[in-house]
């Protein structure tokens, strides 16, 4: 009996150390894989990634219209009672002018050409400033390699296209062929600038980053990485671009940047003081690593931003990616603070496509791919 008893507590003791055994691999793998998730971001962001949760309660806003008396049509930008496109309709210049209160289109301006006075192309406008009480952008000539200074208060009063100052804009060697996708007029004759992502071939390409530049002598102060390294795959060339694609925007005081990526539910925040870098991703997303599957169609997340110096408010689409000939109706605005938290969801009663804030008024106007109003909800109601 007595060697019965020891016999069978021998065997419980080694069933006991096998099922500790099997938990502790379970828990060292378990370990080895969390490692592993967080070493693939760590791979190839340039910061801290950090989580964030969709809030339950969403807000449903009914847009107010706006009519407008003339071809309203392309990229928007609005300052008071000035609204402007970068409209693609337009044969002779580049951006129009319309009066939001009245309706009014104010006139045509920048010259399209290759003449003294013309542009041969320029961006889209990305934000504002002003000097002795003047409205005015930055312009950048693509082909010329210039840098205008558009002074649109003028331009308005005079009926035709004030340039206060064209400035070259050629980058310095290391850069050479760099393509800037947006620039963004900060204080004390400097601006931030993104400089694309660019294909090399074999499935590789350039990293997208930011420089801070003086304005009148095109002068080098800080470069900002956001990201260590591309995602190469040989089988699909526009891999390598298409993980860092985003939309951005600036706080007005020029103090950070934010990037609402278009192919994972993230927000990349820049401290352009510090030059520090956080993403903020939705919880339970997908991470950097789904781009080095061989996918031929991702997810479409977040396809516009804007900004205020409390808000960013991100157009948020979360589905497949969309045919050539198809329109999303893609009507849910994601807002979040310039910490990264996540403050509210608002949902329209239209589809959109373009979006700006203007905090003279406190408005967001936004336009829709299928009607020619353009429409702005007050930000006051959404956070009254």
């Amino acid at each position: 009996m007595i060697g019965r008893k020891c016999s069978c507590s021998e065997e419980t003791k080694n069933e006991n150390m096998r099922r500790i055994g099997e938990v502790f691999c379970f828990v060292a793998i378990l370990a080895i894989c969390i490692s592993c998730h967080k070493n693939n971001d760590n791979l190839y962001f340039n910061g801290e990634i950090r989580n964030f949760e969709v809030l339950e309660s969403m807000k449903k806003i009914t847009l107010k219209a706006i009519q407008l008396n003339g071809t309203n049509f392309g990229w928007l930008s609005v300052d008071d009672s000035l609204m402007i496109f970068r409209n693609p309709k337009l044969t002779n210049h580049f951006f129009n002018v319309f009066n939001t209160d009245t309706g009014e289109e104010l006139g045509a301006f920048c010259n399209k050409g290759g003449g003294p006075d013309e542009l041969a192309d320029c961006h889209k406008i990305f934000n504002f400033f002003k000097e002795n009480d003047e409205l005015k952008t930055l312009l950048l000539g693509i082909y010329e390699e210039k840098l205008f200074v558009w002074n649109i208060t003028q331009s308005v009063k005079q009926g035709t296209t004030i340039i206060d100052a064209i400035i070259s804009y050629v980058p310095e060697k290391e850069n050479k062929g760099a393509l800037y996708s947006s620039f963004f007029f900060q204080k004390d004759n400097t601006l931030l600038a993104k400089v694309q992502s660019v294909p090399l071939g074999g499935g590789d390409a350039t990293l997208p980053f930011y420089q801070q530049r003086t304005i009148n002598t095109n002068k080098l102060l800080k470069n900002y990485s956001i990201y260590k390294k591309s995602i190469i795959n040989r089988d699909s060339p526009t891999t390598a671009q298409t993980f860092s694609s985003s939309n951005d925007a600036c706080k007005p005081d020029g103090t950070k940047v934010v990037q609402a990526m278009l192919y994972l539910p993230q927000l990349n925040i820049l401290d352009v003081e510090t030059g520090q870098v956080v993403g903020f991703r939705m919880k339970g997303a997908p991470d950097f690593s789904i781009f080095e599957d061989e996918k031929d169609v991702y997810n479409i997340y977040y396809i516009g931003v804007q900004a205020d110096d409390n808000y960013i408010y991100a157009l948020y689409w979360g589905k497949e990616s969309w045919g050539r000939f198809d329109t999303p109706y893609v009507n849910t605005i994601h807002v979040f603070d310039w910490d990264g938290n996540f403050v509210q969801e608002i949902e329209t009663d239209y589809g959109l496509d373009q979006m700006w804030v203007d905090s003279a008024r406190d408005r967001l106007y936004l336009t829709s791919p299928k009607v020619d109003e353009v429409f702005y909800l007050d930000l006051n109601e959404v956070f009254d």
